[in-house]
């Protein structure tokens, strides 16, 4: 409420002019009410004033971007206070006023020379002057309105939260409950270097074949045309790139070059350079030619799968971490020719068109061009395996018939496809092959979870409790320490398990629970320590308890009464046009 009255008081002050933005210009909305800049600036402005004479020095440019934040935030909580006070969420009388009035006399009013005796404010002159001068009496009541408004309807929304003593002690009893326990963790999933081989993998797809089926699928059949560089577009990129190198070497300025020249548009535009990097940053052909070229040499052309490159190595030194080179590139990139891929056009919609008479196969064959076939996919997929991501094939494959030619898709990457439906399956079972990297997964999953699964058994069987621990140190089985955990608390590294939760609790101190079991993890609980919530602390503490419980409730009430309340009205926030928020709260010249 504080922060409320303090704007009110900033918004009777004397304002500062704005300047450069059109003062008229949209700061903000909040529902039918408008800032333009000159209200806000004006605003903000006193704001800053404010604060800096509170804290007796200039504001840094961080703190404005702070300040300026909040000072908006204020405006908004207004406004959704002042809307709550017209719709009637509380009635204040003049009897309140004046009690408040004469309780909490506001500062200006004790500041009045005709109030004070021997230069300090006479409560007893003041309350005269309350009874006797209307006029004077109206002024103090419209300025403690202004405040104690506010201050009753934030303690209206309070006391709206109700909170029951059995429930501060439910929640007392739960918080005080508490246990220390050693917990040895069995984790399948950490045994990395366990995997099928061939055969078992095969084994377990085909014991559970029945997962891998797949309903109503469809495929498809395509010619893929690929945007790349054609043999005369690489021999082109080839010839440019020494074509620059021998200007170089005529004494043609690098820098200058890159920036004309370069298709690496991050390091064009400043000459070329790439900053100081280290081994392993780049692809293996640059970064030989880099370090082995010398201090203010450059190298000859080289390819990698980016282009050709001509390299500068400009300086060269040793760190912590290894050597480094400071170095600079022009990179010719091998792409199609515009007449590559007028070509590919050409060479596709033939296609297509031989493809509706023949059928893509015939077709495709007749022009001496390679069918490949996708992946089967569902409705439901989004992607379609060799092809790629396009909801309108998915719908064409399960809107038309087995041997129905798509439309062209043409693929974000440039690349062209002529696609016919291939196949149409109402129950599809996939071969080994097709779902591999997934059976390995799941078999890999299978095969830890059983070895992991025998030797917890093992363990169980032929140690006794008071061996678990010391066996455990010893095999290198994690075990998780836990003190003062509360029911609900995460448990680092595991989560939150029921099961387990239930044995921390329910186990005697000194004592292992039986063994628990969840997929691919097993727990064994020897509980240390279980401390029971104390009746007499209950009763020493508990009215502090319950006001801090009600405090608590109260605020966290009024916390989401606003939050829905702010849900409620429309803002627009342009301020970021006008002021960088991020760091500073100085006016963007517009």
């Amino acid at each position: 409420m504080k922060r409320v009255f303090l704007l009110l008081i900033m918004l009777a002050a004397l304002a500062l002019g704005a300047r450069d933005p059109d003062p008229k210009a949209v700061i903000g909305k909040i529902d039918d009410v408008v800032y333009s800049y000159a209200d806000y600036n004006k605003i903000l402005s006193n704001y800053f004033s404010y604060h800096q004479n509170q804290k007796g020095r200039a504001l840094t440019e961080e703190e404005k971007a702070e300040l300026n934040n909040r000072c908006w935030e204020e405006l908004v909580g207004r406004y959704i206070y002042d809307k709550a006070i017209k719709a009637g969420k509380i009635k204040i009388t003049r009897q309140e006023l004046l009690r408040e009035a004469k309780k909490n006399p506001p500062a200006a009013v004790k500041q009045i020379p005709d109030l004070q005796k021997k230069g300090r404010f006479d409560q007893k002159t003041y309350e005269k002057a309350l009874s006797e001068a209307s006029e004077f009496r109206e002024a103090v009541l419209d300025e403690v309105r202004a405040l104690y408004q506010y201050n009753k309807l934030l303690d209206a929304i309070r006391s709206e939260a109700v909170v029951t003593e059995d429930s501060v002690r439910v929640q007392w009893e739960r918080d005080s409950e508490v246990v220390d326990a050693k917990i040895i963790f069995f984790d399948a999933n950490r045994q990395t270097g366990v995997v099928p081989s061939e055969e078992e993998a095969r084994a377990y797809f085909q014991e559970r074949i029945e997962e891998f089926r797949k309903d109503d699928c469809r495929r498809y059949r395509y010619v893929r045309f690929a945007k790349v560089a054609s043999p005369e577009d690489s021999l082109a990129a080839e010839e440019r790139a020494w074509q620059l190198y021998r200007e170089l070497q005529s004494g043609a300025d690098f820098a200058e070059l890159a920036r004309e020249h370069s298709q690496d548009p991050g390091s064009a535009a400043n000459g070329g350079d790439l900053g100081w990097f280290g081994r392993g940053r780049m692809v293996a052909v640059f970064e030989a030619a880099a370090f082995n070229t010398p201090i203010g040499e450059i190298s000859e052309p080289v390819l990698s799968n980016f282009g050709w490159h001509i390299i500068q190595t400009r300086d060269r030194r040793d760190t912590e971490a290894g050597e480094e080179v400071s170095a600079g590139h022009i990179l010719i990139r091998l792409e199609p020719s515009m007449a590559t891929q007028q070509r590919m056009k050409a060479q596709s919609a033939q296609l297509f068109q031989l493809a509706k008479d023949i059928g893509l196969a015939r077709a495709a064959g007749e022009m001496g061009l390679q069918v490949e076939e996708s992946a089967v996919f569902q409705g439901g997929d989004a992607f379609i395996g060799g092809i790629g991501r396009d909801p309108g094939l998915v719908s064409f494959a399960f809107a038309n018939p087995e041997g129905a030619l798509a439309d062209m898709f043409f693929a974000p990457s440039g690349d062209i496809y002529v696609c016919e439906i291939s196949g149409v399956y109402p129950v599809y079972y996939p071969s080994f092959e097709e779902e591999r990297a997934r059976v390995m997964s799941s078999a890999s999953s299978a095969k830890r979870g059983y070895l992991m699964n025998a030797k917890v058994q093992n363990f169980v069987s032929n140690l006794k409790p008071e061996q678990y621990l010391d066996w455990a140190e010893r095999d290198s089985i994690m075990v998780v320490e836990i003190t003062d955990h509360r029911k609900g608390d995460n448990i680092s590294s595991i989560g939150k398990v029921p099961a387990l939760e239930e044995a921390l609790f329910g186990t005697p101190e000194g004592s292992f629970a039986p063994l628990i079991s969840e997929p691919m993890r097993w727990f064994l609980v020897k509980v240390e320590r279980h401390q029971l919530p104390d009746p007499a602390v209950w009763e020493r503490d508990r009215q502090k308890l319950l006001a801090e419980a009600r405090e608590t409730a109260r605020q966290e009430h009024l916390n989401e009464w606003y939050r829905q309340e702010r849900q409620k009205i429309s803002i627009i926030d342009n301020r970021r046009d006008y002021y960088d928020l991020s760091s500073t709260g100085k006016v963007i010249k517009l």
